[in-house]
Formats: C-alpha cells, sequence, structure tokens
C-alpha cells in the first residue's frame, strides 16, 4: 500500500509540471545573455573602450582655448617727463604735455589661440590604433563570454533533462518491482517461494525509492542554478521543452575541419592577436618620443585700457621642444616593448596550440557519444528480453528472484544510459559549437 501512495505521489508531483513555464535552449540563452552581470560589466567594458577611441581621435585635431582678464588698479597710471618745453620751441609748434596718460584705472584683456600638433600627430595616432584595436577586442571578448555562457547554458539544460529521464526511468523500474512484489507474495503464499525472496524484492523497493528521492533533489538543485544563471527567481519552478530526435544524424566532419574553423573562427585568439598588434603599437608611441615636438600656433589678442600696447594683434607661428638626451631611458623601454611583443607572440602561439587541443578534445567527445548511442540503444533491447525471459522462468520456478531483479536492474540501467547517451551527445555538440564558434545546427 506504501508503495502504491508513493508511486501516486510520484505521479502527481510529475503533472504538476505542466504547471511551470516552459523554455527551449535558445529562450534560456537569451535570458542568461540578458540577465548576466558579467555581460553588462562587459558591455560597459565596450561603451568605455568606444568613447577612448573618440577621445584619442579628438586628441589629433586643432585645439581652442581662450583667456582674459580684468584688473582694477589703485589708480589710474600717468607719466611725467619732468621738464618743460622752453618757449622757443614752443612758439615753432613743438608741444610736449608735462603729463601722459598711460594706463586706466581698470583695464581688460582677452586672446584666443589655435594650437595644431604636428610631429606629435605620429605618437597620436599609435594612441588612437591602440584604442581602436582595444575597441575591436572588447567586443571580441563581450562575443566570447556569451559563448561561455550558452555552453554552461546548455550544459545545465541537459543535465536537467538527463535528470528527468532517470526519474520517469526510475519510476518505470518502481513499477516492475512493484508488480514483481505482488507476484512473488502471492508464490510465497502458495508455497512456490521462500521468505527471503518477498524480502529481497523489498529490499530492492526500498532502494529504488532512495534513489527517486535523490534523483528529485538533483533535479531541485539543478532547476535552481539554472534560474540563477539565467536571472529567474531561484524558488521559481521550471520545465524544459526538447525537440531532440533520439536518433541523430551522423556526424560527418573531419577533425582537420573542425580545427581549421576553430582557427579561423575563435574569437579569442582573433583578440590575443589585437592585443599583440596592440604591443606594436604602443612601441610606436616610444619611438614618437624621440621625435621633436613642433606645434603649429596662432593667437589673437584685444585689450582695453592700456596705452602702451595695441588694441588688436595677433601672430602665427610654431614651437618646437625636444629632449635629445635622458640617460638611454626611452631606448631602453623600446627594449622593453620590444620583449613584450615577442611574449604576447609566444601567448598567441601557445593559445592555438590550446584550441587545437580544445578541438580535439571536442571532436572525439562526440564522436565517442555518438557511438555510445547505438550500443545502449542494443543493450536496452537486449536488456528487455532478458528481463521478459527471466520473469517467465520465474513464473515456471526456473530461477529465484535474485536473478529476475538482477535481469530488472539490467533492464533499468540500460535505458538509463540510453538516454543519458542521447543528452551526452548534444551537450558534446554543444562543446564542439563552442570550441569552433559556430551556432550551425547541422555539424
Amino acid at each position: 500500500m506504501k508503495s502504491i501512495y508513493y508511486i501516486a505521489i510520484m505521479v502527481i508531483s510529475i503533472s504538476a509540471i505542466a504547471y511551470a513555464e516552459k523554455f527551449n535552449l535558445e529562450q534560456l540563452t537569451e535570458m542568461a545573455i540578458k540577465n548576466s552581470r558579467n555581460i553588462e560589466m562587459s558591455r560597459q567594458d565596450l561603451e568605455a573602450a568606444k568613447y577612448s577611441k573618440l577621445s584619442s581621435i579628438s586628441n589629433m585635431g586643432p585645439k581652442f582655448s581662450t583667456s582674459g582678464k580684468y584688473l582694477h588698479w589703485n589708480e589710474p597710471t600717468d607719466v611725467s617727463f619732468g621738464f618743460k618745453i622752453p618757449p622757443q620751441f614752443q612758439n615753432m609748434g613743438i608741444n610736449i604735455p608735462d603729463r601722459m596718460h598711460v594706463m586706466d584705472q581698470d583695464t581688460k584683456d582677452i586672446s584666443f589661440t589655435i594650437t595644431q600638433p604636428i610631429t606629435p600627430l605620429y605618437t597620436l595616432y599609435n594612441v588612437y590604433k591602440i584604442n581602436k584595436l582595444n575597441e575591436e577586442a572588447t567586443r571580441l571578448d563581450l562575443s566570447v563570454q556569451m559563448r561561455d555562457i550558452r555552453y554552461k547554458v546548455a550544459e545545465a539544460y541537459f543535465n536537467l533533462l538527463k535528470l528527468q529521464k532517470t526519474r520517469e526511468n526510475l519510476l518505470s523500474s518502481l513499477k516492475l518491482i512493484e508488480s514483481y512484489r505482488q507476484m512473488t507474495e502471492q508464490f510465497y503464499r502458495n508455497g512456490m517461494v521462500q521468505k527471503d525472496d518477498v524480502m529481497k524484492v523489498e529490499v530492492k523497493l526500498s532502494q529504488v525509492k532512495n534513489a527517486l528521492n535523490e534523483i528529485e533533489s538533483a533535479i531541485s538543485i539543478t532547476k535552481t542554478s539554472i534560474n540563477v544563471l539565467v536571472g529567474r527567481d531561484k524558488n521559481e519552478d521550471i520545465e524544459l521543452e526538447e525537440s531532440y530526435s533520439t536518433e541523430p544524424p551522423p556526424f560527418n566532419l573531419s577533425l582537420n575541419d573542425c580545427i581549421d574553423r576553430a582557427l579561423s573562427n575563435r574569437l579569442d585568439l582573433k583578440s590575443m592577436q589585437l592585443r599583440v598588434d596592440m604591443l606594436k603599437a604602443k612601441r610606436q608611441t616610444t619611438v614618437g618620443s624621440l621625435i621633436p615636438s613642433v606645434v603649429g600656433l596662432f593667437t589673437y589678442s584685444r585689450q582695453w585700457g592700456n596705452s602702451f600696447q595695441p588694441e588688436e594683434s595677433w601672430f602665427v607661428g610654431a614651437s618646437l621642444s625636444w629632449t635629445f638626451w635622458e640617460w638611454g631611458s626611452t631606448y631602453f623601454q623600446l627594449k622593453s616593448d620590444s620583449h613584450q611583443i615577442e611574449k604576447a607572440k609566444s601567448g598567441l602561439a601557445a593559445m592555438s596550440d590550446g584550441i587545437t587541443l580544445d578541438v580535439k578534445g571536442a571532436y572525439y567527445n562526440v564522436k565517442n557519444s555518438y557511438s555510445a548511442i547505438e550500443s545502449n540503444k542494443k543493450s536496452v533491447e537486449l536488456a528487455e528480453e532478458v528481463y521478459r525471459i527471466a520473469v517467465k522462468k520465474y513464473e515456471n520456478g526456473q530461477i529465484t528472484a535474485t536473478e529476475v531483479l538482477d535481469a530488472e536492474n539490467m533492464l533499468t540501467t540500460a535505458r538509463i544510459n540510453y538516454t543519458n547517451a542521447i543528452y551526452s551527445y548534444y551537450l558534446s555538440l554543444e562543446n564542439l559549437k563552442r570550441a569552433i564558434n559556430e551556432n550551425k545546427e547541422d555539424l
């Protein structure tokens, strides 16, 4: 009676799934990317990189500036010459005043200046190049993060499908054992089997119930992890939509095709190459510091209240500055930049090797997973036949309860392995897509 009650509770819990919101893999992936804090931080990094690039472009153009002042002096300024023109000279029309007004008590001036870097443009262009490359690398890094999130979601998605199918298989096992228990009890009442046969069935029934409890806990934990991953409330129920064939088409890509695609498509490899280019551009900025700095100038000035200066003035020219001796500082920096470039190139080569190994592992995992589907399918067919024969023999008193339980355990294990093999194959495909950075469904 307890077993029937337990089965009823399990059936009710499964029926409740219909009320949970359902999602497919693509929907979960979109939610995870949309709600990921790491993705949001990377998007902010991308925006910052974009504006840094725009700032470096602006630094190459002319700069306009203005300055001015207003001064209130304690008194106006007059100049006294200290002598008078003799009368005979005055009669000749030569007259110089005793005092001359030079400056008002309030004076004002304003100036406008335009400066245009000339030789510094070499350095400024390389700074712009660094920021442009950084923007591109940051965009690629963002895409890599999205690719990794997709795989994390797929991993949780297929793990939950595995657990749910395992629960279904265990429930089927529970029903088989329950019917077998009733048959064994009837045989015991008729004196056809011993008491220990009934006890063995009871033990097996208890073991399956414990396994179901463990699976239910694992399902609950996995659902919570998916909710956290995609940004839903961790206590919300969730159910998965699936449209994956139990007989997937053969996997036909060769290992070399996969490796070639990966080396061509992998965004992290492209990002690393951009960072090598950034270091090269940085070295050029160091070279630029060796060039004398020539800056073009234009200034217009206007003043009021000072008779010693023209009211308006302007000039055009250039300024030059050059630090020609700094005890080898720039030379040593160039050496340091060169070694950093070589280090980055070695890292790029190491990443390429790592990608090759990554693809190779993912490729053989797909091949082995595909082979496992067929072998486990045959195991299920054989286990079903073994169990059918075992039950018949038990009914005829030819074998013991232990042998029937072994056959049932073999059947349940084969079914679980078969469904796990199917979902492991699709997960391995997702891993290969990650490794070669392709989303095509026809791999």
